[in-house]
């Protein structure tokens, strides 16, 4: 029998507003920046054996998502997870960080 992969769980995130939005992905706490127009895609991994999304509060989610005004916060529910561009290249902590903003 061969053995089950690990799910793989994505979600878009778009800045529509005029101005930077921030994304902060949890439970890292590492902070990526969008400009206006610009799409980034959380991921996370989830496990093959057992609940896939183990960090879950409420069922089997992969992922929570908060919303302040400038600011949204993304919790993902498996064992690994990271911000891409839509080509698929990991977006780094302080991406586009602003002067001034905490780190």
């Amino acid at each position: 029998m061969a053995a089950e992969e690990a799910p793989v769980a994505r979600l878009r995130v778009h800045n529509s507003g005029g101005e930077l939005l921030e994304l902060v992905l949890e439970p890292y706490g590492s902070d990526h920046w969008l400009a206006p127009g610009e799409t980034f895609v959380v991921w996370t991994i989830g496990s093959a054996d057992g609940p896939p999304w183990s960090g879950t509060t409420y069922g089997n989610e992969p992922f929570e998502v908060d919303h302040r005004p400038g600011s949204v916060t993304v919790h993902f529910n498996g064992h690994h997870g990271y911000v891409a561009d839509l080509g698929g290249h990991e977006v780094e902590c302080g991406h586009r960080r602003p002067d001034g903003a905490s780190a």
